[in-house]
């Protein structure tokens, strides 16, 4: 019966370790929540603005239309960026990513750019995954300026030099603190809804230089803006994944715990029992 005691003693106590772990995983991402929720609100107005004026200039683009605003050759293949953790204990987080990217992506002809170090291992370690290119800039969770112009920079050059047919991002959409959905978007050829105004159809704007310079020119900066934004909201949503699991893990603990407890009680009032059991019976015999 003292092995049953000790053995179940030990269990809550190493349960007990385990979830102030998981209890301080769990406060630093809700720390990193608030933090990349600021991020991702400074990202979206700044991106929103980009793409406003992209917008603008893609509609009055009149006199010759930029080539990035259609594919490539259809026989490219197309490149995606995909967004991962470079972290784990984030539940489902990743693998929701690599399902969606299956239902879609061709893997003998696609390229695949992982961005975070859980998607560099995945893929590098997937026979299925024939084109995985590692030579992009890294992009860590510091979100860099410098990182995120080289890679808009290589993804410009390779689309214009016509290595790829597209250049899509795949990444998390946040929803809610937990509801996170992955989704892709396609940053070239460029794809802007714009509505043509009525009040400019008998005087359109002037642009100086043309449209298509400015097009060109700001490109990098539209890149740059989307990216950022993509990426802090997927972290967003890493975060949030993050802390929902350490809560789940908590609770589990807590109900683990609580039957753990029941059971040691239990069999500590059993063994009580039988001691008193023979230490009358003892001393009855004795009496005899």
């Amino acid at each position: 019966m003292s092995l049953g005691l000790n053995k179940t003693k030990r269990r809550i106590a190493s349960i007990r370790s385990t979830q102030k772990i998981t209890k301080a995983m769990g406060m630093v991402a809700a720390v990193k929540l608030r933090r990349f929720r600021d991020l991702v609100d400074k990202g979206e107005e700044y991106a929103k603005g980009l793409y406003e004026v992209m917008g603008e200039l893609l509609l009055h683009d009149n006199e010759t239309h930029t080539h990035y605003s259609s594919e490539n050759e259809d026989d490219l293949g197309t490149l995606y960026i995909v967004v991962t953790s470079n972290l784990g204990l984030c539940a489902g987080y990743n693998n929701n990513i690599f399902k969606y990217l299956e239902s879609f992506v061709d893997p003998s002809k696609d390229i695949i750019c992982p961005l975070g170090e859980k998607g560099r291992a995945h893929y590098l370690h997937d026979d299925r995954y024939h084109n995985v290119d590692l030579d992009l800039p890294r992009v860590d969770k510091t979100l860099s300026p410098k990182q995120i112009d080289a890679l808009c920079l290589n993804l410009k050059k390779a689309f214009n030099e016509k290595r790829v047919r597209k250049v899509v991002l795949v990444y998390t959409h946040y929803v809610n603190s937990i509801s996170f959905v992955p989704e892709q978007e396609t940053l070239l050829p460029l794809q802007i809804e714009t509505t043509p105004r009525e009040d400019e159809s008998y005087c359109p704007p002037l642009f100086e230089p043309s449209a298509r310079a400015q097009i060109h020119s700001l490109l990098p900066y539209y890149l740059g803006s989307r990216i950022y934004y993509r990426i802090a909201e997927s972290q967003l949503c890493e975060q949030a994944s993050r802390r929902n699991a350490m809560d789940n893990a908590n609770d589990n603990a807590d109900e683990l715990l609580s039957k753990l407890t029941i059971e040691y009680n239990k069999a500590r009032q059993t063994a009580i029992t039988q001691e008193i059991v023979e230490v009358v019976s003892g001393s009855a015999n004795a009496t005899n």
